[in-house]
């Protein structure tokens, strides 16, 4: 049986609403919930049940909403790049426009269009060759840590005074 916030007890009802604005939980709220859980222990085990029922589907309620919002933003974000797509083609056009007809500025009755220099340091023109081929004063060599021979080194009981293996870290699964 598919569960819905209907469905859901009120305390966890009363906690949805106060997370609407929150992107994690007060401490207030936390140690409400400590108290919340620590109530479920002398609770019949039916009971107990039906509450972290409705708890998980708090959190698969919550998950799907999270996860409707990412794929709207996706579709919204992709419609706004394809508008600055068409912005950046019309644009173009009257910039030739301009250029062909050589107007410098025009007012009409809502805007002033100009064509104007871009301000700013001027582009920088490279020659497309290798990396090796240019001067060494004229390139930035990075250095980062080699995470997985660090790795490597450390899970084959190499001791390194300055790294170690942290501990994995639990999670809950809802399915």
């Amino acid at each position: 049986m598919s569960r819905t916030l209907i469905d859901i007890s009120q305390d966890l009802l009363e906690l949805e609403a106060d997370l609407e604005n929150l992107e994690g939980l007060p401490q207030e709220q936390v140690e409400e919930l400590k108290l919340w859980f620590e109530e479920l222990q002398e609770e019949h085990r039916e009971a107990r049940d039906r509450k972290l029922d409705n708890y998980a589907a708090l959190i698969a309620d919550l998950s799907a909403r999270a996860e409707a919002r990412r794929n709207e933003a996706k579709r919204l974000m992709s419609r706004a790049q394809t508008d600055e797509g068409k912005v950046r083609s019309l644009k173009s056009m009257l910039q030739w426009f301009f250029a062909q007809h050589g107007y410098t500025t025009i007012e009409t009755d809502r805007y002033r269009l100009t064509l104007a220099n871009s301000g700013g340091k001027a582009p920088l023109l490279l020659d497309e060759m290798p990396i090796d081929d240019f001067p060494p004063q004229f390139v930035k060599v990075l250095r980062e840590p080699d995470k997985d021979a660090i790795r490597e080194a450390l899970e084959t009981g190499q001791e390194l005074d300055f790294a170690r293996l942290g501990e994995r870290q639990q999670s809950i699964r809802i399915k």
